[in-house]
Order: structure tokens, then sequence, then C-alpha cells
């Protein structure tokens, strides 16, 4: 068997111990980066085209509101509404936003936090209310409280009749009573509350 040229020798050496370009992490391609996303637009409080005033407001105290605008198109690379204008402002305020569907979220120290959508097709005036935070968790401990006692008193009262218990063992009629009147008054102040202080807006007159 002929021997190999000295030159040959070595290139094929070479290729033996060189590892392949999948090794080799300086040859493998980077991943593909997914396209930038569309920038959002700024909401402004300067007239522009295509928008509409929305007038914001808030008894008692300022809220600061974000307003965002979200197109129904969806994508398979970003599923979930696209967020196409969003800007913020302090109550009492304006922003000229695009006609649609807005998703208005609001906060403030001591209040509920509000999230809803609304629909502006035209200019538009919104008093956001201004719910407290401690009295509606207030009107809730009072509402649960209240229709814990008048099912607890109800329940008791209610398998003593139908397990016979003698009538020297029952739950005494005044006190199911004064058990009953109280779960009642403690429901009938604090659903008021929870009333009162639910989160939403109500539209106004543009001024």
């Amino acid at each position: 068997m002929a021997l190999l040229p000295p030159r040959c020798a070595a290139f094929a050496l070479l290729l033996l111990v060189t590892p392949p370009a999948s090794a080799q992490p300086w040859l493998r391609r980077a991943p593909a980066r997914p396209p930038p996303a569309a920038p959002t637009l700024l909401l402004d409080e300067r007239p522009a085209p295509g928008r509409v005033l929305l007038r914001l407001r808030s008894p008692a105290r300022p809220q600061h509101v974000v307003v965002e605008s979200r197109a129904a198109i969806t994508s398979a690379a970003a599923p979930g509404p696209v967020i196409r204008a969003a800007g913020a402002c302090d109550t009492p305020c304006h922003l000229w936003v695009p006609p649609g569907t807005l998703r208005l979220r609001s906060t403030a120290p001591g209040l509920r936090a509000t999230d809803l959508d609304i629909d502006v097709a035209a200019a538009t005036s919104l008093e956001m209310r201004a719910p407290s935070s401690a009295l509606f968790n207030i009107g809730t401990g009072l509402t649960a409280l209240g229709a814990t006692m008048m099912i607890a008193t109800a329940s008791v009262a209610l398998a003593q009749q139908i397990e016979g218990v003698g009538a020297a063992d029952q739950l005494r009629p005044t006190i199911a009573v004064t058990l009953s009147l109280l779960g009642a008054l403690f429901l009938g102040s604090g659903i008021p509350l929870l009333v009162a202080h639910r989160t939403g807006y109500r539209r106004a007159p543009l001024r």
C-alpha cells in the first residue's frame, strides 16, 4: 500500500480531529428574534386627527387614571388585545382618545382601584366614583356577619325541631329572635355601604 504524501496525510488528520460544525458554538446560527412590537401611540391633551375628547373628573379627591385604547385584532405571535394608544392623567383632566372601547384604571390613596371598559364614540365626560376601601371592607364584614348570624340561628332552631330536642334544651325563642334581629341589623347596615362604595363611573354633561 503506497504511503500518502505528507501534505495529504496532514490534511486527513486535520479532518479526523476537527469537530463537526454543529459542535462549534461560534458556527451556530443565532436564534431568530421576534419582530419588534408596533409602537404605542400616546394619548395627548391636545386635539389630534381621528380622536375625540374624553373629560375625566372625580368627587372629593383627585384620582390617577390610566387610559388604554385596545384593538380587537389579535395575532398568533402576540395573542390578546393589542394596545393602540395609552395615556394617563390626574383628575380633573382631559385626553384626546381614539373612538372605540377604552380601558380605564383609576387609583388614589384610600380608594378602591377601578378597572373597567367604556365605549366612546364622541366627546364624553365621565365622573369616576370615589369608593372608600375602608368603608367597603366594613360593609363586607357587616354583611357577612349579619348573614352568618341569621343562617346559623335558623339552622340551629330547625335542627333542634327535627331531632326532637326537649323544650328545656332548645334555643330559647327570645335568644333566637334577638340573634336574628342583630343579624338583620348588621346585614342592613352593610349592604348600603357596599352599594355606596362600588366602583364605576357616571356620564356627566360636557362643560
